[in-house]
């Protein structure tokens, strides 16, 4: 079932999730033109927003709201050993026949990379969080343990904790929480992609004790304003479509 779930949604997902209406616009063509005309017209636009980074960021900023740089002057707001940089992982792989092992997928590589900067900015602790997901195939490691050893093998750094039993977002949290309690923490700054991270702020402000500040450090930002290639269709745009739909689709589910 959990693999029929997932290949409906990778189907409904951008750009392909435009084709029912190009379906439906042929089926009602023979009895209701002027019906099969807006079907193919509204499924050929849906298709070049899901295609492009353009149309990407305009439906981000309508379903999931733009994120902003984190400050880097706020690091010095609190003293560090009381303010957590928590990284959230985005999967690994089980085998990368170059590596001759399992690797982090880039997602996961590019938000290690940004908490590992943050943390040296302010000398302040760094938590990864990242299990071997909900249906680990057989040898599957964590995320939290292949982000330690490229943490210290590629970037001679040392996350203070790994947590590595979550499945998802909300797992992320609560084990996340978990094991800062007690730990003196006053501010967690927040680690992951900016499509994903309204989704996270909210699974960690369920979690995480009020007295507890939450602060987002968003990766993946588009800078401002647009340049007339970001209207052409691209796999960066496809690819930014695809996440921001699965990650609306999660915000709705309240997961």
């Amino acid at each position: 079932m959990n693999e029929l779930t997932h290949g409906l949604a990778a189907f409904l997902l951008p750009p392909t999730g435009a084709f029912p209406l190009l379906l439906l616009g042929w089926w009602l063509r023979p009895r209701h033109a002027w019906a099969a005309r807006a079907m193919f017209v509204l499924g050929l636009v849906s298709v070049w927003v899901g295609s492009t980074d353009f149309g990407a960021q305009w439906l981000q900023d309508r379903l999931l709201g733009r994120q902003s740089a984190f400050d880097l002057r706020r690091l010095a707001e609190v003293p560090a050993p009381q303010t957590a940089i928590v990284v959230l992982g985005a999967g690994g792989r089980v085998l990368v026949p170059e590596y001759h092992g399992s690797q982090l997928k880039t997602l996961s590589v590019e938000r290690l990379r940004y908490g590992i900067w943050l943390a040296r900015q302010c000398d302040c602790p760094l938590l990864m969080s990242g299990g071997p997901g909900r249906f680990p195939k057989p040898g599957q490691p964590s995320e939290a343990a292949l982000a330690d050893r490229l943490a210290r093998e590629q970037f001679g750094f040392t996350p203070r904790w790994l947590e590595d039993r979550s499945a998802d977002t909300r797992d992320n949290a609560r084990f996340s929480a978990e094991m800062l309690k007690g730990q003196g923490i006053r501010r967690v700054v927040l680690v992951t992609h900016d499509v994903h991270m309204r989704r996270a702020i909210r699974a960690f402000r369920a979690e995480l004790p009020q007295d507890i500040e939450l602060v987002p450090a968003p990766i993946g930002l588009n800078p401002p304003g647009y340049e007339w290639r970001d209207v052409l269709p691209s796999q960066e745009g496809i690819a930014r479509a695809r996440y921001l739909g699965y990650e609306w689709l999660g915000w709705m589910a309240g997961h």
